[in-house]
């Protein structure tokens, strides 16, 4: 290609990557092949192996090529203003090249440069923490005791316009690359909150008190609320998380007694953010992810959800340790820890559609409205659960309270017709030395003898299915079968007594 090195510039760079795509159309490499003996000294370009499209001395053999085939035709003497003029010419585009790499290298700094000031801007502008518990980032003004709001696109094209006031060249998608960086530090509004009440408790039964001002007539109720509280502010905590709270209040009156005031405020305001009670819990996928962002969810008008929701979703939702969700628009699931627990309200009496459910709520009846104090100290009540929690008080229901739970909620079973007819002819003892073992099918021709077709019922399994849901009516298994203990009511003892002396 060249007739002559000598005619090459002195500060022309030869290249001797062999591996790189551009081999065949850089002049660096074309200068590098036509070195001659004689040349003891040349500048080399010295990059990795391997860089590809992305070298920046690529330097394309177009018009140099032009250029040394001009210089060719003009070789003789006679024709050396002509040749002179070309190789000025060549010496021009060399320098534009040189000025266009230096040009890149300046962007490349002023775009580091950019970024710094960028960031600099910001911290000095502005405080911005990334709030976990709600998954967003959080601002506010430097120096400033406002309260922190959420970085949304709004305030991110805000933030960007004031920059560029400044003489800094940013935009929104700047702004949003850093409020999702590491660069903004986490913050648990949970955590700061209760960190903050470590040894502050001043030694009274706060949760208890709070606990009275919820009117009814269960003896017990006060010492389960207590439980429960802390099996809240421990699920917070995450304290165990091969198990979650599966055990709610349930609040149950006529209108107008403030049930639901009473739930709202067992929040205070720093966290009434986490409260949420507009949950349609037939909903799994939305239900799911409030159990992951919120701290209390309200179950209002427990008594409307449907048996399906009731016995199957509710039951198994409310004993989940962690959650399983589905990104938008992205395959893999994702595992997060559940942090909320359940409370309940409900209208009527009779709420549980299946009897294996309700041992996970505490069922109580409002005698009146609750007496709900102007100024709740949210700080000693807290405190007293941190404290509590942290000397190993018991924050679970152990058998002996899952079994008083379900004995004081059989007085809000629904009763289907079949065991509602039973109860009407026969009684259970509490007494295991009193009353008689009978079959299901004894029992089942019983019914039917006296009730005929008002015994809705398909078929035996059935019937011994609803007797076999009924929690406090104890059994045995025989050479007969199951046999349930039963005592029979003194109008029936007539026609009871031949089945029996079979």
């Amino acid at each position: 290609m060249f007739t002559d090195f000598h005619n090459m510039p002195k500060d022309w760079a030869v290249c001797f990557m062999h591996d790189c795509m551009l081999v065949e159309r850089d002049l660096h490499y074309s200068t590098g092949k036509v070195l001659v003996s004689h040349q003891h000294l040349a500048m080399v370009v010295a990059l990795p192996v391997g860089l590809g499209d992305s070298c920046n001395m690529f330097h394309a053999m177009k018009k140099e090529r032009e250029v040394w085939e001009l210089l060719q035709l003009f070789d003789d003497e006679k024709y050396y203003p002509t040749r002179k003029l070309v190789n000025l010419l060549y010496m021009k585009n060399l320098r534009s090249v040189k000025a266009e790499n230096q040009h890149n290298k300046r962007s490349n700094r002023l775009k580091y440069d950019i970024t710094r000031r960028l960031l600099d801007y910001l911290e000095r502008k502005y405080e911005m923490r990334y709030n976990t518990a709600l998954g967003c980032a959080e601002i506010r003004k430097a120096g400033s005791d406002e309260p922190f709001v959420p970085a949304d696109e709004r305030m991110r094209n805000t933030i960007a316009i004031k920059a560029r006031l400044d003489g800094i060249d940013a935009w929104d998608k700047d702004i949003r690359r850093y409020t999702e960086s590491g660069f903004v530090k986490d913050f648990n509004p949970v955590d700061d909150f209760l960190k903050g009440l470590q040894g502050r408790w001043d030694g009274k039964n706060h949760i208890e008190a709070l606990a009275d001002c919820v009117p009814n007539d269960n003896a017990q109720w006060a010492d389960w609320f207590h439980t429960w509280f802390l099996a809240m502010v421990a699920q917070w905590m995450g304290l165990d998380v091969s198990h979650g709270n599966s055990v709610a209040p349930l609040l149950i009156s006529r209108q107008g007694y403030r049930k639901s005031t009473f739930c709202k405020r067992l929040l205070p305001e720093a966290l009434q953010w986490g409260y949420n009670d507009n949950l349609i819990m037939s909903e799994k996928q939305n239900t799911l992810r409030a159990m992951s962002q919120s701290l209390l969810i309200n179950i209002d008008e427990f008594n409307a959800l449907s048996a399906k929701t009731q016995d199957g979703f509710l039951k198994n939702v409310m004993q989940l340790a962690s959650i399983k969700l589905r990104q938008p628009y992205r395959q893999q699931q994702l595992t997060l820890p559940r942090v909320a627990s359940f409370i309940a309200t409900a209208n009527v009496s009779d709420v549980f559609s299946d009897p294996s459910g309700c041992r996970r709520f505490i069922a109580v009846t409002l005698t009146g409205p609750i007496r709900l104090p102007e100024h709740i100290d949210y700080e000693q009540l807290y405190a007293q659960a941190v404290a509590e929690l942290d000397s190993g008080r018991r924050y679970w229901f152990d058998e002996a309270d899952t079994q008083a739970i379900m004995t004081n909620n059989q007085h809000y079973q629904q009763r289907t017709p079949a065991e509602a007819l039973f109860l009407d002819c026969f009684s259970i003892p509490k007494d295991l030395t009193k009353g008689v073992y009978m079959t299901a099918a004894s029992i089942f021709s019983l019914l039917r003898q006296r009730y005929g077709s008002q015994l809705n019922l398909t078929s035996l399994s059935h019937f011994g299915r609803v007797l076999a849901n009924i929690p406090t009516l104890h059994s045995k298994h025989s050479s007969h079968g199951t046999e349930y203990l039963v005592a029979v009511r003194t109008s029936l003892d007539q026609s009871v007594s031949p089945i029996l002396n079979r």
